[in-house]
């Protein structure tokens, strides 16, 4: 049986690493234990995990209290310590950060002109496109429903619960997820 190469979306990264998320999208916590366990084989950019240290910088900010501040406020030992988690998440087994070749802003734009999705989903996709030259059945795995439906204009797009047998047990978005098993 041939593994499934999946693209890790920031949404994804992001729900394993952050402990809030954990639990609230439980199906993207369980996909990535699948790929640790070597079920999948999972890539992606520098960029998304970029986009997922930013998400750790504002959950901390948010955990104690600082909202609309134009100053750094974090110190030095708490961007340290969530720098290392991204770098922890990057060993990862089967998991793997693909370095694509520099494409044109115009191309960037194009895809936000053609797809209708944003910039930083613009840029995902362009990655994605890159990776399947190398990879031609690679499938990008997100929760954001507009990137999941315009992105599939471009690539393979696909809900962390299509790779698993049912909801987690655990999931407390079961009520409201319009993807629920």
């Amino acid at each position: 049986m041939q593994i499934k190469n999946l693209f890790l979306d920031t949404n994804i990264i992001a729900d394993c690493i952050v402990p809030s998320r954990r639990v609230k999208y439980a199906c993207s916590y369980e996909l990535v234990e699948n790929v640790k366990k070597g079920n999948f084989k999972a890539w992606s950019v520098d960029y998304t995990l970029s986009e997922t240290l930013g998400i750790l910088k504002e959950e901390k900010e948010e955990k104690i209290g600082v909202k609309n501040v134009l100053r750094e406020t974090l110190s030095a030992y708490d961007v340290t310590q969530m720098t290392n988690i991204i770098e922890q998440f990057r060993k990862t087994d089967n998991f793997e950060v693909f370095v694509p070749a520099p494409f044109p802003q115009t191309e960037i734009f194009d895809k936000v002109k053609n797809i209708c999705v944003q910039a930083t989903d613009a840029l995902v996709l362009l990655s994605v496109l890159h990776l399947k030259r190398k990879l031609p059945n690679i499938i990008l795995v997100t929760r954001d429903d507009k990137l999941l439906v315009r992105g599939k204009k471009a690539v393979t797009t696909a809900h962390p619960i299509d790779f698993l047998q049912s909801c987690p047990i655990n999931c407390i978005s079961k009520s409201t997820c319009k993807h629920r098993k």
